[in-house]
């Protein structure tokens, strides 16, 4: 139980501590920060695919520690992908092997 309790309040510590690093981007430092183009962040702002905020409703600004979570969260779903593409080849490969012995029988 005391180990349990450790773990969360320094968790709770990494997340502040990270909340208190992060600060507000504009488009420009975004663009530098994730090493965008400016018109490919802007095709992602416009599709709703980045978490972005326009407080007046014209200027865009993203935070920094989102970036990083929406940057890492892609990163997880594509090795996800990645491993159920090889699976799948796998399968294929599998059955494909198969239909030669099959073949070869007839």
């Amino acid at each position: 139980m005391k180990k349990d309790a450790i773990v969360n309040q320094l968790e709770e510590i990494k997340s502040l501590i990270k909340k208190g690093d992060d600060k507000p981007l504009n488009f420009k430092g975004a663009c530098a920060y994730l090493g965008f183009a400016p018109s490919y962040l802007y095709k992602l702002t416009y599709r709703k695919i980045i978490p972005h905020y326009k407080p007046s409703g014209k200027m865009l600004f993203f935070s920094k520690m989102e970036l990083d979570e929406w940057i890492f969260s892609k990163e997880q779903s594509a090795k996800s992908k990645v491993t159920e593409e090889n699976e799948d080849e796998e399968e294929e490969e599998d059955a494909s092997d198969h239909s030669k012995f099959d073949y070869e029988l007839l």
